[in-house]
């Protein structure tokens, strides 16, 4: 399938998976209460940060190997079994590490039952092998399995979710439904490849899987290491302040993610097949890409964050603003670092590269998170954030510019700015002029981007 078909199709995902969370959030916000809410939240990032651990590279070693295999039934099935099989030891190491933690931290022991429930999604995410899918670019697939589980999920939530005291409830049917995928998953898998199960116990990877894991553990020490840390030095309201202003800085960030996913595997292809001159273009696109649509979305959420933080928490969540605020212009860092990692690094195997920047980076947060979380709370959680990225773009940009020749046009980014203006000042106005948070988000909104549609005729005809 073309890129415009799979970017289609992974977009149609993550804007379902959003507007889906857009339904069920504010439900469950409002059902749970921010105390309990920040409990989930800081037990579902717990169990993520072992995932780091269980899954290392894989997602990423995955998409590749596969990616230069794809066609090639036999060569397919023995690189998935390989792939597969440091996945499963991997995850067998860190099951063992997780529950030896659980039951002897006591900040984790008081909420050991919920810990425990997240042990099988630990065990079913080993399953998922979603990056087996994303290498043969069946996003079709995997959309459409997403979107029927998800919905499914939804609507059960608010079918048996109704009382603040099924919080326990509501993570048991968080984690089945990674288990459901997993099944699913596997069930379809057997239509591509043949099983080599002697290939289970190749190390062949092990190498390349464990530099990329640690790229990925020492990125999320200012992502999923952020909320877990602040869970454990301040208290649960912290973290649904903290979560709920991460959560539309996730949604945005989505697309940008489904774009450098969608594009890992194609670029993976060109360096293959040595085209670097249709590899050069796709990434000038994306550059331009990323700063089009990451500015506007910035100025406007900043501005309308407290509408916003209402819309999707209610009453309750007033602290939830001012870390919004602080975290939205890492949406613009992130989407370029993803167009600099996913799109060129990774595929050039720059895997080292890779690790050195990621642990500076880990290294920044980690001293960060121990001298000001304690003081800011949840606020010092997303100035952390915001910090760490700007230090792990610009050791990327300087990295590309010395040894591979490739320029981030930062010019592009104040062009936008200067587009993005008009569209900020409507923003602003309403927010100013309208007490319904609804009515400031709807009329200024809407306002906002047909303005700027209007300043990117290009572009908004290529989007249509």
């Amino acid at each position: 399938m073309s890129i415009k078909v799979n970017f289609a199709y992974k977009s149609l995902l993550v804007v379902s998976f959003y507007l889906m969370s857009f339904i069920s959030f504010p439900y469950i916000s409002r059902v749970f209460g921010v105390e309990r809410l920040g409990l989930i939240n800081f037990v579902d990032n717990t169990v993520n940060y072992f995932l780091l651990f269980a899954t290392m590279g894989i997602n990423v070693l995955g998409v590749r190997e596969i990616a230069a295999v794809k066609g090639d039934e036999v060569a397919c099935s023995r690189v998935f079994a390989n792939v597969l099989g440091i996945n499963l030891l991997f995850t067998a190491a860190t099951l063992v590490v997780y529950l030896a933690v659980v039951a002897t931290l006591p900040r984790l022991n008081q909420y050991s039952e919920l810990f425990y429930i997240g042990s099988a999604k630990i065990i079913a995410t080993a399953f998922m092998v979603e990056w087996f899918f994303t290498g043969i670019e069946n996003f079709r697939y995997i959309t459409i399995r997403s979107i029927a589980i998800r919905g499914s999920y939804i609507l059960a939530i608010f079918l048996f979710i109704r009382e603040p005291e099924q919080y326990k409830l509501y993570w048991w049917m968080s984690v089945i439904t990674v288990v459901i995928n997993a099944a699913v998953n596997m069930v379809y898998l057997r239509r591509y490849i043949g099983f080599e199960w002697q290939e289970l116990l190749s190390l062949r990877y092990f190498k390349e899987n464990t530099t990329l894991g640690i790229y990925a553990i020492m990125t999320s020490m200012y992502l999923t290491f952020n909320v877990m840390y602040l869970g454990l030095v301040t208290d649960n309201t912290q973290v649904g302040y903290y979560t709920t202003a991460f959560k539309l800085y996730s949604v945005i960030l989505g697309f940008f993610t489904a774009f450098a996913n969608v594009m890992l595997p194609r670029m993976s292809a060109l360096i293959a097949e040595g085209d670097s001159g249709r590899f050069e273009e796709l990434i000038r696109k994306s550059f331009s890409a990323i700063a089009t649509f990451s500015v506007p979305m910035i100025l406007c959420t900043i501005i309308f964050a407290p509408q916003i933080v209402f819309a999707l928490a209610g009453e309750g969540y007033e602290g939830a603003v001012a870390p919004m605020q602080i975290i939205m212009p890492a949406i613009a860092l992130v989407g370029v670092s993803q167009v600099m990692t996913l799109q060129i690094l990774m595929p050039m195997k720059r895997d080292r590269v890779l690790l050195i920047i990621s642990i500076i980076g880990a290294a920044v947060s980690l001293v960060a998170n121990i001298l000001i979380v304690r003081q800011l709370q949840s606020i010092g959680s997303a100035i952390i954030l915001l910090g760490a990225e700007v230090i792990v773009t610009l050791l990327y940009i300087i990295y590309l510019r010395k040894n591979i020749g490739i320029r981030v046009p930062i010019a592009i980014f104040f062009r936008e700015a200067a587009l993005s203006a008009p569209s900020a000042a409507i923003c602003f106005v309403a927010a100013q002029y309208f007490t319904n948070p609804f009515v400031a988000l709807a009329a200024g909104g809407i306002l906002a981007i047909v303005v700027w549609g209007a300043l990117h005729p290009k572009t908004l005809k290529m989007v249509c």
